[in-house]
């Protein structure tokens, strides 16, 4: 274990304060108010759920920010940008010990991160991942789980479920415990029940009433995948307003 918790920077949560973003002020309303203030993670496996535009994504964000990663994703060395590259330290990252490498992937730069290694490739300095702009989405997740993450690393990924089959995911999540198993930590964001459904997983509950730990099977996302598969057709007509 690394990361044992995160509480937002005084100044997140500070009156007065117009230049924090919205979206950043309210992650750290939804930490100040658990217990002790902090959002803690006690078991090797994190897994965040949520709504869209609960905060899952602002949170691995700023957990990678204060890690010493680029926000766009990557590792710690990485150093490409789409946008604004001043991104302060919101949160307060407490460890037990740091990890060799932590590496942060999110889904709406890949394809920047995937041109990324490519350029940085050389003779001299072989990139193992030189070959990600030329993999479909799905493809460049799985050469990362097995080219690039290591049993004593920090991994954080952002809805790792994009541009993977079912039973990719099963075999993204089974190398994800098998590393964890060696000694690596991995916090994610998902939708998915097969990422929901990792062994001995911390599950966090972003929603409207903050931030609360749920079994897996307690969620919305496994709720709403059991109901799809015991009824498809049915569902299908109640979502577009025929089963009514």
């Amino acid at each position: 274990m690394f990361l044992t918790s995160v509480r937002p920077a005084p100044e997140l949560i500070g009156e007065g304060l117009p230049d924090v973003p919205e979206h950043m002020r309210r992650l750290g309303a939804l930490i100040a108010a658990l217990p002790g203030g902090a959002l803690r993670f006690p078991t090797p496996v994190t897994v965040v759920v949520g709504d869209n535009g609960a905060g899952k994504s602002t949170l691995l964000e700023a957990i990678a920010v204060g890690l010493g990663v680029n926000p766009e994703g990557g590792s710690r060395h990485a150093r490409f940008a789409t946008g604004d590259e001043d991104y302060p330290e919101w949160l307060i990252c407490s460890r037990a010990h740091n990890p060799r490498d932590v590496y942060f992937l999110r889904g709406e730069t890949f394809l920047n991160l995937s041109e990324y290694h490519h350029q940085i490739h050389s003779p001299e300095n072989p990139d193992p991942l030189r070959d990600l702009p030329f993999l479909s989405h799905g493809q460049g997740l799985l050469a990362l789980v097995e080219r690039r993450f290591h049993s004593d690393g920090m991994i954080i990924l952002d809805e790792p479920e994009d541009g993977l089959s079912y039973p990719r995911q099963v075999e993204v999540a089974t190398q994800l415990e098998r590393l964890t198993a060696q000694g690596a930590q991995v916090i994610l964001a998902t939708h998915s029940p097969v990422f929901l459904s990792m062994q001995g997983a911390t599950v966090y509950a972003f929603g409207d009433n903050g931030i609360a730990p749920v079994a897996p099977e307690a969620t919305e996302a496994v709720h709403a995948a059991r109901e799809f598969l015991a009824d498809p057709l049915g569902t299908a007509a109640f979502l577009i307003g025929e089963g009514e």
